[in-house]
């Protein structure tokens, strides 16, 4: 949603546009938060190295998202993380301070 700002706003926020992003958060950020902690992302890059064609997000990493949707959602399809990480890509960028593609999910990966 893009909302035009007042003067006064625009003063504070230094622009002419605010953009609010609306992503649905639930448990998501507390679970990966408590991974990262961990240090799980880098344990299982470790053993599970990237292919020299891939591209995009590393195995550890995927690896983790994937596993806070089966915890948060009771879902363990790959095919459903594509369409829910579709909806959450800002905010697991936020989070992770990884760039989240949506081709980084799909179940032919």
């Amino acid at each position: 949603m893009i909302i035009q700002l007042t003067g006064q706003a625009q003063e504070r926020l230094g622009g002419t546009e605010l953009v609010v992003i609306t992503e649905r958060v639930d448990d998501v950020v507390l679970l990966l938060g408590q991974m990262m902690q961990m240090g799980l992302p880098e344990i299982l890059d470790q053993h599970l190295p990237k292919h020299w064609k891939q591209e995009g997000l590393s195995w550890g990493w995927t690896a983790v998202i994937w596993l806070a949707y089966i915890l948060s959602e009771g879902d363990h399809r790959k095919v459903a993380v594509e369409t829910y990480v579709a909806g959450m890509r800002y905010t697991l960028s936020r989070v992770t301070t990884q760039t989240i593609r949506v081709l980084d999910f799909r179940d032919d990966r």
